[in-house]
């Protein structure tokens, strides 16, 4: 099992409420029998305690299965309508223990939490129920946990459900604006659709404009929580699933503690904003439209300043994919990419490059894709040095900034999303603006969605330089299934040269903290 160090810090977040909702038609537990089970929650001190927890609760549930019907040979619909005419106290279907341990993972990152059975208001029949309960509990949620199974790679219809009532609901649309999503999914395989049903969740609850994270650096930032669990009561049994669980919510708990920080203090100076052009024709029209866009954000949000790096027409070398990667340890400001050659956009640029708050990653994409420049997939494959520097752009707002002419579908706004999650980022909603015949598109809702995007920056950013170090933790790579770099990781940070990094690394962040106006 990878064990997870944690410190419970309820000061410093004010108890956000962290809302999980289990999109399971398996569950135990119903709106009756909630208290018991967050009061569990609350009881257990360590991870091992936890896992022992779901343990017995899976098992407890499998034997439900039993009881209702499984002994007795009984058609699995029998069974399961035996099932749902009971109301437990105990046991946890697979999607319920998955999303406890991501709960837990919430309350040792300082928050509070609360829980709902989707299957309480979105019916097996397809009817919805009692709706006005759970618009109480989204308006009263700082966050949102969402738990549940993988059906054909992608979520099921009660989480299904669940977005189509928050779009559809203003009130609900509203609050969720600006509020931290992180996603479980529970596939019977390891390769199950979990990462699919992840990212697609991402899109949506983006599109609503939450703030997406994955699951954090000690299950190595991906996606959210991938749970490996086909047979009711098997969740348990999955110790990597298990972490990512309860990193994802310890990673939830984290962002929005900065979210809230950062509404509580603010910046002295600008917040910096870096977008990488990786993509353009040769007229140079995308650079063009994005110079034009900072320009009217800039106009609307005092305190960001944008700085546009053009990379279309510049060398970039490809990754040679290192089993040592970086080469070695050292300040977050030098370069340490094997890669030296001087002509290199990296070598050239790396200070530049890691000492943005935020970033924009924006391509323009036309039909004609006849004279286009494009550095994009060596761009972000390169950046795998940044990532397994313990996370350069930790905590960092990034959004993709796509100018389409209508009819080109990269698909480059969904794969910016997914590569720059695993950086450890926080996901804001995309900035797209679409082109017909030379006009762009809903200009004016482009820009609003570039402001939205600005003050978001501004305030993680003064949350990020004002958090104390137990909420926003020690970002570590673990270099899970590259055995070479497992052992030069566990050599570097025994050395001597290690301890001198971490010392820089804290009066760096020390230093930073100058950037704040006093409290």
């Amino acid at each position: 099992m990878i064990r997870q160090t944690f410190c419970r810090n309820k000061a410093m977040t004010k108890n956000n409420m962290v809302l999980g909702l289990s999109g399971s038609l398996r569950n135990a537990r119903y709106r009756g029998n909630v208290a018991p089970l967050l009061a569990d929650l609350r009881s257990l001190a360590t991870e091992v305690e936890l896992a022992d927890y779901l343990a017995r609760e899976t098992k407890v549930r499998h034997q439900a299965f039993f009881e209702a019907g499984r002994d007795a040979g009984l058609p699995f619909d029998e069974i399961f309508a035996n099932l749902q005419s009971e109301q437990h106290r105990r046991g946890l279907s697979n999607s319920e223990a998955a999303l406890a341990a991501g709960l837990w993972g919430a309350l040792q990152g300082g928050a509070d939490i609360s829980y709902a059975s989707l299957a309480d208001y979105f019916a097996v029949e397809g009817k919805s129920r009692d709706l006005d309960h759970l618009r109480s509990l989204v308006l009263a949620a700082d966050a949102f946990l969402i738990s549940g199974p993988v059906y054909f790679g992608d979520r099921g219809s009660l989480t299904q459900s669940f977005i189509e009532f928050l779009t559809a609901d203003a009130e609900c649309a509203a609050h969720v604006r600006g509020k931290v999503y992180g996603g479980i999914a529970v596939g019977a395989k390891r390769n199950g659709g979990q990462e699919t049903t992840l990212i697609y969740q991402i899109v949506d609850m983006t599109n609503l404009y939450a703030l997406a994270v994955g699951n954090d650096s000690r299950t190595t930032s991906q996606y959210g929580g991938t749970v490996l669990a086909g047979d009711v009561g098997t969740m348990a049994g999955d110790a990597y699933g298990f972490g990512t669980a309860v990193g994802t919510g310890a990673r939830v708990a984290a962002v929005t503690a900065l979210n809230r920080i950062g509404g509580e203090r603010s910046l002295a100076d600008d917040a910096r904003i870096a977008v990488w052009l990786l993509q353009d024709d040769t007229d140079g029209r995308g650079g063009r439209i994005a110079r034009d866009f900072m320009a009217a954000v800039e106009a609307d949000v005092p305190g960001v300043r944008f700085d546009l790096l053009d990379i279309t027409a510049e060398e970039v070398r490809r990754c040679i994919a290192c089993d040592l990667c970086p080469v070695r340890i050292g300040p977050r400001n030098d370069y340490r990419c094997v890669i030296a050659a001087g002509s290199d956009w990296f070598v050239r640029n790396h200070t530049t490059l890691v000492e943005a708050d935020a970033i924009i990653v924006a391509a323009y994409s036309p039909v004609d894709r006849g004279d286009v420049r494009s550095v994009y997939q060596q761009f972000i494959e390169r950046t795998r040095y940044l990532r397994r520097d313990d996370y350069v752009f930790a905590n960092r707002l990034v959004a993709p900034m796509i100018i389409s002419e209508v009819g080109s579908d990269q698909n480059l706004r969904l794969r910016a999303m997914t590569s720059m999650v695993r950086h450890n980022t926080i996901l804001h909603h995309p900035l797209i603006v679409r082109e017909l015949d030379g006009a762009l598109l809903r200009w004016e809702s482009f820009v609003s969605n570039g402001v939205r995007f600005a003050e978001t920056a501004r305030r993680l950013t003064a949350g990020r330089i004002a958090a104390p170090d137990e909420v926003t933790g020690r970002n570590h790579y673990r270099p899970v299934g590259y055995v070479i770099s497992k052992e030069k990781d566990g050599r570097d940070r025994e050395s001597e040269a290690f301890e001198a990094v971490e010392k820089g690394r804290v009066a760096q962040r020390e230093a930073e903290r100058a950037r704040l106006r006093p409290a």
